[in-house]
This record gives structure tokens, C-alpha cells and sequence, in this order.
């Protein structure tokens, strides 16, 4: 029963994030450096979001074995398969094509995104399930580096970011403040959810993000 109250919750935090995505992503203001990619790409294939998300996390999954020359983490397929299909669930069927356009309705969507994704991936991270290829990938770059997390994070979604930009993606003062606030967000939420811990019975060391 334990664990399956952990997956639940697992899942929850998933479709959480997604939901968080997808507001952020209708506010107009500009999506976070690495979805701004997946949003670009759909904008010139007919292909959704959630499905660039898919094939872009499978092949980084495959990337992180071959740079740690380990097998993939096929476990990680659940996490991206629900993140892109929720996501997609959310953006083209639930939530209102309409009313984003004056100021202070983007905002408060937007807001109100980034606190749900902040947490729901907080939660998400906070049980002992597989985790998203992106994720990994910026601990391995740590690792592989040495350098900062904050610095990794800084440079990969620069980078990020400029590519979403040519490729005609929202890139605007929304983006800076998702790549700015997301780890701050992340970690209130994962320290407010320290509970969880208890569930599986595991001391985890805390991490910063």
C-alpha cells in the first residue's frame, strides 16, 4: 500500500508539472529555455508539444547511457510518456484557447503555472521513482565537468533558449524568470513536502537545486 500511495503520488507531481507547463505556455509571456525547443519544433512540424517532448527525452535518455556507459534507463520512458501526454492533454483540450490576452490575466496564469510545476515537480522528485532524462543529464554534466549546478543549469539553458528563439518560440521576460525562479520554487516545494520521506522509509540527503 506504501508504495502504491508513492506512485500516486509520483504521478500526481507528473501531471502536476504538466498542467504548469501548459499555463505557462498560454500565458504569452514566454516559456521556460528548455520547452521553448519543443514549442519552436511544433510550430514548423505537425507534431504537438508533448510529442517533441517524447522524442527529444528519449533520445537524451539514450545520450545519458552513452555518456555514462551504462544501459538506458528504460524506466524513465513512464515519466516522459505521461509528462507529454498530459501535457498535450492540457494545452490543446482543457485548458481555454481564449482569455490570455490582457495583461493581468497572463500574469496570474503565468504565476499560477510556475508555482504548479514548481511543486509538482518537487513532489515528483520527492519518491523514489525514475526521473526525467533532463534531469539526469545536468547531473551528469555536473559530474562530467565539475562545475556548479547553478552553473551547468545557466549555460544548458542559455543555449537552450537561443535555439527556441530561432526557431520562433515565446522567448520573452518569461523566459528569464522561469530560468531564474524554477529552482527556487522547486526547492521551497521540496522542502515543504519532506513528509513524503516517511512514506518509503528512506533518509534522503537533502540536495539543494
Amino acid at each position: 500500500m506504501r508504495h502504491l500511495i508513492l506512485f500516486l503520488l509520483y504521478l500526481a507531481g507528473i501531471v502536476l508539472s504538466s498542467l504548469g507547463l501548459a499555463m505557462i505556455i498560454k500565458s504569452g509571456l514566454g516559456v521556460g529555455p528548455g520547452d521553448s525547443v519543443a514549442v519552436g519544433v511544433s510550430m514548423h512540424l505537425p507534431v504537438s508539444v508533448g510529442t517533441v517532448l517524447i522524442i527529444s527525452f528519449i533520445i537524451l535518455l539514450l545520450i545519458n547511457a552513452w555518456i555514462e556507459k551504462k544501459r538506458p534507463v528504460y524506466e524513465s520512458i513512464l515519466p516522459i510518456v505521461v509528462r507529454g501526454w498530459t501535457l498535450d492533454m492540457f494545452l490543446y483540450n482543457m485548458l481555454p484557447e481564449s482569455g490570455y490576452d490582457v495583461w493581468w490575466t497572463q500574469w496570474l496564469i503565468f504565476t499560477l503555472g510556475l508555482l504548479a510545476m514548481g511543486a509538482g515537480i518537487a513532489l515528483y522528485l520527492r519518491t523514489p521513482f525514475p526521473r526525467i532524462p533532463l534531469d539526469h543529464f545536468m547531473m551528469i554534466v555536473n559530474k562530467k565537468t565539475n562545475q556548479s549546478k547553478s552553473s551547468v543549469r545557466i549555460f544548458a539553458e542559455s543555449g537552450l533558449a537561443l535555439i527556441g528563439y530561432l526557431l520562433g518560440a515565446p522567448v520573452g521576460i518569461g523566459t528569464l524568470i522561469v530560468a531564474l525562479s524554477t529552482g527556487p520554487v522547486i526547492q521551497f516545494f521540496y522542502v515543504l513536502l519532506r513528509p513524503i520521506i516517511k512514506l518509503w522509509g528512506i533518509h534522503q540527503k537533502e540536495k539543494m537545486l
